[in-house]
């Protein structure tokens, strides 16, 4: 008699520590993420590019206590005088000012010519005090008093130099003095390091100029300048150039 075959029996399923049966064994599939490198780079990019504008914007602030490092520099001029000069309207009358000469105030709608002007006599102060509102530095001397040869030297450091002007001044009580807007320097020589000191840090300076930008030329003026307490308040090119003197 022929046996049966017989039937063979799964397996039983293992059981896992918690109970549940387990896996067969066999390659599984790990689910992983992919590294966001474009991510992380465009980060890294962003963040060193911001380093980059606000240390361009501490240099520019000269660290954050100024706007300007020439200014700062130009505070350690020994000697130097700086003042508040909030007062710059146009008038069309005298002007009494609180310096000797003038660095600041209200003054002449008329502006004296200041592109490396050398006046042979006194030009009024309401005319320079416009200048100065343009950026301009103005030399002055006193002619009783200037060594013999620092005429010269002055004259080479102003002719042909934008924002210039030199010119001699009534009972100055120094030999040279040097005016920017807000800012004066008294010197005994033109050889004193001081003074091209003066003229590179505030020459034309846009973070001490009240009009940076404004023109320094007025032609008309060289052809016809004021004279010191006869200010001009219109264009000389123009008629009616000049007022009688302050009393």
């Amino acid at each position: 008699m022929a046996q049966k075959p017989v039937k063979k029996s799964a397996p039983p399923n293992r059981v896992g520590s918690a109970g549940r049966p387990t896996k067969k064994p066999g390659k599984s599939i790990v689910n992983q993420r992919n590294t966001p490198w474009g991510i992380i780079i465009t980060a890294i990019v962003l963040v060193v590019f911001a380093g980059v504008i606000i240390g361009v914007a501490v240099t520019r602030s000269g660290g954050g206590g100024s706007t300007n490092s020439a200014v700062d520099d130009a505070k350690k001029i020994p000697g130097i005088i700086i003042k508040n000069e909030p007062n710059r309207n146009h008038v069309t009358s005298p002007v009494t000012y609180d310096t000797t000469p003038p660095i600041g105030g209200n003054h002449s709608p008329y502006w004296g010519d200041c592109t490396g002007t050398v006046y042979a006599n006194a030009i009024a102060n309401e005319n320079a005090v416009h200048m100065l509102e343009h950026g301009a530095v103005w030399i002055t001397y006193n002619k009783d008093t200037i060594a013999a040869g620092d005429l010269d030297k002055l004259k080479a450091l102003v002719q042909g130099r934008n924002g210039m002007a030199l010119s001699p001044y009534p009972d100055l009580n120094s030999p040279i003095s040097l005016q920017f807007w807000g800012h004066q320097l008294f010197v005994n020589s033109a050889s004193d390091p001081s003074v091209e000191r003066f003229i590179n840090d505030l020459l034309l300076n846009p973070d001490a100029t009240p009009e940076y930008g404004a023109t320094c030329s007025d032609p008309d003026f060289v052809t016809n300048p004021s004279t010191f307490g006869n200010p001009q308040w219109s264009d000389p090119g123009a008629g009616s150039a000049t007022m009688p003197a302050a009393s």
